[in-house]
């Protein structure tokens, strides 16, 4: 009999859920709509919409403005300031602290300066921001903490390997929930963004979809019938496209991010020249003036660059590829080269119907990705102490 109720509880919790995430990526939606999407039945709905209501996690945001005759449905959407978010994404350069509203608008921000600090000083600096911005707003608001960071992250957010912050198992997630009490989620920082541009931003259109991103690396993020793959780690920045290439953050020797870093295109033009450049920009332009010096630095990034493009495409056949320019924003020309390379190797039948967006990201998007994928984690049946019952 316990058992019983005890199943009847978790599907209720399952659908209140079910019906709470929808919402969320989609607002401004009708019971009807919400009942036709989830397969639960109108008086379902009815019921659990007015416990999400109740809760303050859903609110009405007018009527639906259709043609048809009769009562117009009344439209429902997340209620994103019932709550707070803590968001923290670091940079080489920068810890980036944000408190936010449960769709990531920032409500206050903190940026410290690392450079020359120790992973052990980066870590403290973020423990005392962090609990700076808790006992100003107060712990009561607090839901939960997001961390993005660019490297590798396993074993529950556990395990963090960063080659850029020269870490090595660092376990972020426990030192800040030990000192706040409060749930934390670390992930990788192209994960996030692409969880932006497919969740939150809604550019999920197809069932196989990838996202590469250059800032910071080279990443690269699998959106598959309909949510991030995470089966799928991503580290194509540090697979081998040179056996005794460039050496790389990792310790490794010629990982494809490393065969076209913005440093390396830099020491190529410098090594024929002699000529130091301090900007992606003015390699760009010396490219497009047909300069043989700046064509030989670009293309050859370019080439490693189109190979790994290349291996994605035959491992993943994506129906479409988003490349964040990131850290070679201000050198499109490498984007090109790698273009053309990628479609010399990649198998024709998979290029043929293969769409290629480049996008250029914000901090803004990494943040907004941060707060919905900690608001995914916070509303999964999996996490014991959600708000909802």
């Amino acid at each position: 009999m316990n058992r019983q109720v005890g199943n009847v509880a978790l599907m209720q919790k399952m659908n209140r859920l079910k019906v709470l995430n929808f919402v969320r990526r989609n607002p401004d939606v009708s019971r009807p709509n919400i009942s036709a999407a989830t397969g639960l039945s109108l008086a379902s709905i009815t019921n659990i919409t007015s416990y999400l209501l109740d809760l303050g996690l859903l609110m009405e945001s007018g009527t639906e403005k259709v043609g048809r005759v009769g009562r117009k449905s009344t439209l429902l959407r997340f209620c994103a300031d019932v709550h707070d978010l803590i968001c923290i994404f670091l940079t080489e350069k920068y810890i980036n602290i944000a408190y936010t509203d449960l769709e990531g608008k920032p409500l206050e921000k903190i940026k410290v300066e690392i450079k020359g600090l120790s992973p052990e000083e980066i870590l403290e600096e973020v423990k005392e921001s962090v609990l700076a911005l808790i006992e100003s707003h107060g712990r009561e608001r607090v839901l939960g903490i997001g961390v993005a960071i660019s490297g590798l992250v396993l074993d529950d957010s556990r395990f963090v390997f960063s080659s850029r912050f020269k870490w090595k198992n660092f376990d972020i997630k426990k030192m800040l929930e030990v000192d706040t009490g409060l749930p934390v989620f670390v992930d990788n920082m192209s994960l996030l963004k692409a969880v932006h541009y497919f969740c939150a931003k809604g550019h999920g259109k197809h069932d196989n979809m990838l996202f590469v991103d250059m800032e910071n690396g080279i990443g690269a993020v699998q959106f598959f019938e309909g949510a991030i793959s995470r089966a799928t780690i991503g580290e194509i920045g540090h697979t081998t496209v040179v056996s005794d290439g460039e050496p790389c953050f990792c310790g490794n020797r010629g990982c494809l991010e490393a065969m076209c870093s913005p440093q390396r295109l830099l020491k190529l033009y410098q090594e024929k020249t002699g000529v130091q450049l301090t900007d992606l920009r003015e390699l760009d332009k010396l490219y497009k003036k047909e300069d043989s010096n700046a064509v030989y630095a670009v293309s050859e990034c370019g080439k490693y660059l189109g190979i790994g493009l290349a291996n994605l495409i035959n491992l993943f056949n994506p129906a479409v590829m988003v490349i964040n320019t990131g850290d070679f924003e201000g050198c499109p020309s490498v984007l090109k080269e790698a273009e053309a390379e990628l479609h010399k190797r990649a198998y024709m039948s998979l290029t043929q119907r293969l769409s290629i967006k480049v996008i250029s990201g914000t901090d803004e998007n990494t943040l907004l990705g941060t707060a919905f994928n900690l608001c995914d984690r916070l509303f999964d049946i999996s996490y014991p102490k959600n708000i909802v019952e």
